[in-house]
């Protein structure tokens, strides 16, 4: 029998703020070696149940504590959540927000940093690590580059280098495709068995866990544990229905087929199902309930045409896509994680333009349609709904794309009033949108999408992360939705149950190819076409295989119409008036861009730090650091024109060094020479004589002799170098933030006597500005979704006005990652210490004191000149 490891005893916990618990009366004991599953509906306590096994709960969150538990022999009240955590890893749901290292191999050595280890036993140590859970090759990579199963291996590493007792895993399936979830499970269960640690799993994909084998499931509802029992046990009963909980696919189709399941042995997997007794019935049942669809085609409504598009210029993300949806039809767009389909939903959208080919809807070429024009036709649902909504009312943020377009506040209240009845949010148009649940947010955003009266409307992961129960809300309510008034659906998934249940048809992507064009049964029956897409092979199509079915997508297409037959309806939902402003009778807001073969790269405007093998890269952080701040002392102390004629000359010859090419910083260039420019500029307005006094001479080349306003050669000349002593400044800070690692950096302020937590802090504002640059983008490409026109045609006031609604959700997405960042960080060891060391940290070479002899130097020949020299301004006129 082995020792408890995590014990509650009549626990309950209830969040600050709030009257009621969110944990009810816990007792549970969980011992060492054990493989649990948490299970239960959004809302059930599942996640507040893991915070205080990593101890989350009270250190982060404050709240009042009833009961006890116990967390490897430590108290959770009295204990110390650092303690706590060496002994409990914890693989956050959202993998990208807890990365804080700018490469894996840094991001793997983040706790053992934070425990002071050297760094030659560190760099062992995170190799190691990386072999065990398979990523020894991708050590210098960033983690924003690999695929989804590989983030959730890097973080897995993370926490497996300090020798963990348990391992916590909160949703490890959520963002991944199908195939690379299973090999995730896989994962997961090969360390259980290998390394005999406790694993604990929250998840509410039952069927996916299940994959491999886990000792006991845990149910949770409404804070309570309502369950605590084997697989076995749970699947043959009929509690995860009543819960809202989904049973495994397999296990569906065997109770529709009337089988006694417990009759078949073990039936938590279909591995170890005695399925000899119930074949012939299975058959049967398929045989008899089996019909042929005859669906009649539809006119086209929208035409893709040898779509292609790349971001950088050199990569190909989508490549000769060609497809034609028809009018009323709902249908999945399927793939693997970067295969491109939300870059095919940007393009529909209209937010990005293809490199090659055309869009034409209900016959009209989209192509030099702007967003806010496509937006009258087609409408775009994100997945995360906090990164579309801008107001605080409901009300309010569905009529905000109405008021857009200039409708009177009258037409517009009856129409929104009627788009949220549709939503069943009529009751709540009042309501702040901070006060309704993930579910209702969905249903506001679909609803300020709705009320622009689209014909189409793409929705990306719509289902992802609700439960069972909200997510069959949410789907039969958009199924309502087409059937009633027609409108046409496309999913953006990687859910494999929403495209078999809600689809007929699917398109699959994979690195950027229309794999192929067919119906969903039929994509799901198909071995070779699954393996491509990185998908996998649904349990109902086993169980035909395993029962002798022959046709194995009729068979899906039979399970698939019965268990709609048999669920309930969503809430009536009835046709509203149409917006007329049909699409033919706009004119197009920009000229045709050339589409033709693009030559080069394209650059971005966030600047980054850059991997190159350059000489400038190699050099140690505190060099780096040193030099820039030299470099500008440097520059603003002398207005020696030879000086700075020789600083200008480096700098670029320095940025020619990076081997990065000079594309990236020429829209910094021309900013900066713009401001320049303007600076010199009102120099001059201001104090056109500047020049004169400095230097005690007036030479006339322009103008007057007696003008305030004739230009002189000295004001000239001192308008000169006042421009290039900025203008090689900033080259030089183009340069730092393009070579300096922002762990690097870190470890260089830290080095110079700067406090780590804040050295940390400004390495983390650098290694997340492209993220939020990223964010921005996004939220910007929901708001022209919406018909917010940011184009140079809109008037300023309106433009900045609707600027104010990205910033809006761009900050309290910010915030939100801030608090994940935090909590990662802090279950990871950070602050622990009063000092720490740094994987990134190098020792100087000679090199680096060669650079800095020679900054040095010519820092002390211009203190020379100016101050023992006497020469402030060498004129040699």
């Amino acid at each position: 029998m082995q020792a408890p490891q995590i014990v509650f005893k009549d626990f309950s916990f209830t969040y600050q703020g709030q009257t009621e618990p969110t944990l009810k009366h816990i007792n549970l004991t969980i011992s060492e070696g054990e493989k649990v599953l948490i299970v239960g509906p959004s809302g059930s306590g599942k996640s507040t149940l893991g915070y205080c096994i990593n101890a989350l709960i009270p250190h982060a969150f404050s709240g009042v504590i009833e009961g006890t538990a116990s967390i490897c022999s430590m108290n959770l009240e009295d204990g110390d959540i650092y303690a706590v955590n060496k002994k409990v890893g914890t693989v956050l749901q959202d993998t990208d927000a807890q990365f804080v290292g700018l490469t894996v191999a840094e991001d793997i050595a983040f706790s053992l940093e934070n425990q002071c280890m050297e760094r030659h036993n560190m760099e062992n140590l995170v190799s190691q690590m990386a072999g065990v859970v398979g990523m020894q090759d991708f050590l210098r990579q960033s983690p924003q580059e690999i695929s989804g199963g590989q983030k959730q291996r890097v973080s897995l590493a993370g926490v497996l280098v300090d020798d963990v007792e348990v391992l916590l895993f909160d949703e490890p399936l959520a963002n991944l495709d199908p195939a690379t979830g299973l090999k995730a499970m896989g994962l997961i269960d090969q360390l259980s068995r290998e390394t005999g640690k406790t694993v604990l799993i929250i998840e509410h994909r039952l069927e996916d866990v299940l994959s491999h084998p886990v000792d006991r499931i845990l149910v949770m509802q409404e804070g309570s544990l309502v369950a605590d029992t084997t697989p076995q046990a749970l699947l043959g009963t009929a509690l995860l229905s009543g819960l809202g909980l989904r049973d495994p696919l397999y296990l569906a189709a065997l109770r529709m087929a009337g089988c006694d399941l417990s009759t078949l042995g073990d039936v938590s997997s279909l591995d170890t199902i005695h399925l000899r007794g119930c074949m012939d019935r299975v058959k049967a049942w398929h045989k008899k309930e089996q019909r042929s669809i005859n669906t009649q085609e539809k006119p086209v409504q929208l035409e893709l045409e040898h779509i292609s598009y790349s971001y950088d210029g050199l990569k190909t993300v989508l490549a000769d896509i060609s497809a034609t949806i028809h009018e009323g039809e709902m249908v999945s767009i399927l793939g693997n994680n970067g295969a491109g389909k939300s870059t095919l939903a940007q393009i529909l959208m209209g937010v990005i333009h293809q490199d090659a080919g055309h869009i034409r809807y209900e016959g009209t070429l989209l192509d030099d349609y702007s967003a806010s024009q496509r937006s009258t036709k087609i409408g775009f649902v994100m997945q995360n709904p906090n990164h579309m909504i801008s107001c605080d009312l409901v009300y309010d943020e569905v009529a905000f794309a109405l008021r857009q377009q200039g409708y009177g506040e009258e037409q517009i209240k009856d129409r929104v009033m009627d788009v949220l009845g549709l939503c069943a949010l009529r009751p709540y148009h009042h309501w702040p949108i901070s006060a309704l649940s993930y579910g209702q947010k969905k249903r506001v955003t679909i609803a300020s999408i709705l009320v622009t009266n689209p014909k189409l409307l793409i929705l990306d992961e719509p289902t992802s992360g609700q439960d069972y129960q909200r997510y069959t809300a949410l789907m039969e309510f958009l199924s309502e939705l087409n059937r009633n008034t027609g409108l046409t659906i496309l999913f953006i998934t990687h859910d494999m149950h929403l495209a078999l249940e809600y689809t007929h048809r699917s398109l699959v992507l994979h690195d950027g190819h229309l794999l192929c064009d067919k119906p969903t049964s039929e994509v799901f029956a198909d071995e070779v076409v699954l393996h491509k897409a990185n998908l996998k092979e649904t349990s109902l199509s086993l169980l035909a295989k395993r029962c002798g079915v022959d046709d194995i997508s009729s068979f899906i297409d039979t399970f698939v119409r019965t268990e709609q037959e048999t669920r309930s309806r969503a809430t009536k939902v009835s046709q509203i008036p149409a917006l007329e402003k049909p699409l033919s009778a706009m004119k197009p807001k920009r000229k045709r861009m050339e589409r033709a073969k693009k030559e080069g790269r394209k650059f971005g405007f966030a600047l980054t730090y850059e991997e190159t093998d350059s000489p400038l890269h190699r050099l140690n952080g505190v060099t780096k650091f040193i030099l820039f701040l030299t470099w500008i002392v440097f520059c603003l102390t002398t207005f020696d024109i030879r000086f700075l004629m020789v600083s200008t000359i480096i700098s670029f010859s320095l940025l020619f060094l990076t081997k990065i090419p000079l594309r990236k910083f020429s829209p910094y260039i021309i900013g900066m020479l713009t401001v320049i420019a303007l600076n010199a500029l009102f120099i001059y307005l201001f104090s056109p004589d500047q020049g004169t006094r400095y230097l005690g001479s007036r030479t006339i080349i322009l103008g007057p002799e007696h003008a305030r306003y004739s230009l002189s050669a000295e004001t000239l000349f001192y308008l000169v170098v006042v421009c290039l002593k900025y203008f090689s400044i900033f080259p030089m800070a183009l340069l730092f933030v393009s070579i300096t690692h922002p762990s690097q950096f870190a470890s260089s302020l830290n080095r110079l006597g700067i406090s780590y937590r804040i050295s940390y802090a400004v390495a983390l504002a650098l290694r997340y500005l492209p993220e939020v640059t990223k964010s921005y983008m996004h939220i910007l490409h929901a708001q022209m979704a919406r018909g917010v026109d940011f184009s140079s045609q809109t008037p300023l006031k309106k433009r900045i006005s609707s600027l104010g609604r990205v910033i809006t959700p761009l900050v309290f997405s910010s915030l939100d990652r801030i608090d994940i960042i935090t909590n990662a960080m802090v279950l990871r060891g950070f602050a622990r210490s009063r000092s720490r060391t740094w994987y990134m940290q190098r020792k100087l070479k000679s090199v680096d004191f060669i650079v800095l002899a020679l900054i040095m130097a010519l820092l002390a020949a211009s203190l020379y000149s100016r101050f023992i020299g006497k020469v402030m301004f060498w004129y040699p006129f």
